[in-house]
């Protein structure tokens, strides 16, 4: 059992209120609270920082999500010093190129987009991605070849996800999510704006056994979410993300902190058992301008991450987020929509296209 953890992601307020509440110490890297992530690069500072936490901590863990995509260097020194929550990180340099699993996913009975180097002169739509991201930055449409820059073949049609666990022979579908976008966001069009539960894909058993050898050849751990699309009744997929995203609080919410119990020790004896059938859905809202923060808020829990009063918002940073669930998916939509369009009316902010 770990006593301490260190935590990486662009933002970790949540997993480090999960973890506290669980008796567990938290030392936190992330982009928007602590604003320290970049910090991590430094392998001699990194290293010095755990020894540290190791003079007074014996069994200490490390949680990842997004921020270590551009960073192995430092993959050996948390291998090394630390008991990984999850995946190796070696895994993410592997899943950063899906060309790389071509026989895999083939094996799986997946597909994935055309890749191609250069798209000039040709009549499909291809999307520029970098290697080594996450969240949907930097991704746009285009046909020229740029350095640590690949493209990959648009798929039209909704975006979906699929969250589980899994632990050698133990896989846990959790569930499907649909992903949501902003709406006329020039600077990062394809940016990671939120999901939303689905039943959508819950009789496919096909999909989900098909995500299930997927994660058993990777040798997946943990939480896991991978992005697809369905196009002529094949399942593409467009990433893979063998790490903690912003779809674990639902299902962490779910099982009442169950499942990051169940990351801390896989070989809990104990089953997840949802505590509700609710519908969940997020969203985080972009501000258009820059904008010095009024709360309108108070007392609605249905609105986090909020900034601090006065706290000065950047243009085109996120403003704050929406998070609720409901009983059904038409009363969940309707609350969504009137929490949108009250953000929408009193912040300068973009819309989300649902």
């Amino acid at each position: 059992m770990i006593n301490a953890v260190v935590v990486i992601n662009s933002d970790t307020t949540y997993l480090e209120d999960k973890f506290t509440s669980l008796g567990i110490k938290v030392f936190a890297f992330d982009q928007y609270c602590h604003n320290n992530l970049d910090k991590i690069q430094d392998i001699a500072y990194l290293e010095s920082f755990i020894n540290n936490i190791l003079i007074d901590y014996q069994n200490v863990g490390l949680l990842y999500g997004s921020g270590l995509e551009d960073k192995p260097e430092i993959y050996d020194c948390l291998r090394r010093k630390l008991r990984i929550l999850g995946n190796d990180p070696r895994i993410i340099s592997k899943c950063n190129d899906l060309r790389l699993l071509a026989n895999t996913l083939d094996e799986c009975n997946l597909k994935f987009p055309e890749y191609i180097n250069n798209a000039i002169g040709i009549k499909k739509r291809y999307l520029s991605k970098p290697f080594n991201s996450s969240g949907g930055y930097n991704i746009s449409f285009s046909k020229k070849y740029k350095k640590n820059y690949y493209l990959q073949e648009y798929l039209q049609g909704e975006t979906y996800s699929i969250s589980f666990f899994n632990d050698k022979d133990n896989f846990i579908f959790l569930g499907f999510n649909k992903l949501l976008h902003l709406r006329n966001f020039d600077p990062h069009p394809f940016i990671h704006a939120g999901a939303l539960t689905t039943n959508k894909f819950l009789e496919s058993a096909n999909i989900i056994n098909s995500f299930k050898k997927l994660s058993e050849k990777l040798s997946m751990h943990g939480y896991n979410n991978i992005d697809f699309k369905i196009l002529n009744e094949e399942v593409f997929v467009l990433d893979i993300n063998p790490r903690i995203t912003s779809t674990f609080k639902i299902y962490n919410d779910t099982y009442n902190n169950d499942l990051l119990r169940l990351i801390i020790n896989p070989h809990l004896d104990k089953k997840l058992e949802s505590h509700n059938n609710n519908r969940y859905a997020f969203v985080h809202m972009f501000a258009k301008e820059e904008y010095k923060f009024k709360n309108f808020f108070m007392g609605d829990p249905t609105f986090i991450n909020l900034p601090n009063e006065g706290q000065r918002v950047g243009k085109n940073q996120p403003l704050l987020s929406i998070y609720l669930n409901s009983f059904s998916n038409l009363e969940l939509m309707r609350r969504l929509k009137e929490k949108i369009s009250i953000t929408t009316n009193l912040y300068n902010c973009y819309d989300i296209d649902i």
